[in-house]
């Protein structure tokens, strides 16, 4: 792996992605199984040849997917069956957060990813855009369970906030994961509706990849409306 103690910000993302990639593999390859021990923050940025922020970013990554469980004193483990059970209790919250709420939540998500998307078509590196066009790719492979797809989905519209939002935005939208991902589950079919999911997300990189404000805010709003349309539905269906 080529060397990243010196990054720039348009390197980073794709940085931060090879390095959860190299864990996710050093965890395969060795055989390591849950709550086994992960070797030292120094120890893995040397293996890995890249700088100690950058290593932190990727775990962070893996934590919050339950892969990787950090204990304060004691260091870095491989997931148990409870870290990652916590992750993937955010998809069963829409049995707890009603669809009324969901509407409104809604908004709120259009209204900050409405500003993100314009933002995105802006400020974004190139590498940042490819690196949203890989993950919107990811989301609907066919190969993949309708809840790794949800997960996929997430990563895809946390990272375009993080890229053309506000510091601030992106933790707004993280720490409303369970009604993100509540939302994304009330609406999205069993079995997934592959083709108007990759249609939704290609006309949201359309957007973006033309640098086009407008398209890529219109896209968004096509989006909520399609969102809205489930939701409302499903509302009927409870009825």
């Amino acid at each position: 792996m080529l060397s990243t103690n010196k990054t720039s910000r348009s390197t980073r993302p794709l940085l931060v992605e090879q390095i959860v990639e190299s864990l996710e593999e050093l965890i395969r390859n060795e055989g390591m199984r849950p709550g086994d021990r992960l070797p030292s923050e120094a120890q893995l940025a040397a293996r890995m040849q890249c700088s100690r922020n950058i290593l932190r970013e990727a775990v962070g990554r893996l934590t919050s997917h339950g892969v990787v469980e950090v204990r304060r004193g004691l260091g870095m483990f491989v997931g148990t069956a409870d870290t990652i059970r916590s992750f993937d209790s955010l998809l069963r919250s829409s049995m707890t957060i009603s669809v009324g709420d969901l509407l409104e939540f809604t908004e709120f998500r259009r209204a900050i990813e409405g500003y993100a998307a314009r933002q995105a078509t802006i400020r974004a590196t190139d590498e940042e855009l490819s690196e949203l066009g890989r993950l919107a790719q990811a989301i609907d492979d066919p190969t993949i369970s309708r809840e790794e797809s949800l997960m996929r989905d997430t990563k895809f519209h946390l990272r375009l906030m993080e890229i053309g939002g506000n510091r601030l935005m992106a933790v707004l939208l993280a720490s409303l994961l369970d009604f993100l991902h509540a939302s994304m589950d009330s609406t999205t079919a069993t079995p997934r509706d592959i083709e108007t999911s990759r249609e939704l997300h290609a006309i949201i990189m359309d957007g973006l990849m033309r640098r086009d404000p407008d398209a890529a805010d219109q896209a968004m709003e096509i989006n909520r409306q399609h969102t809205i349309s489930k939701l409302k539905g499903h509302r009927k269906e409870l009825s």
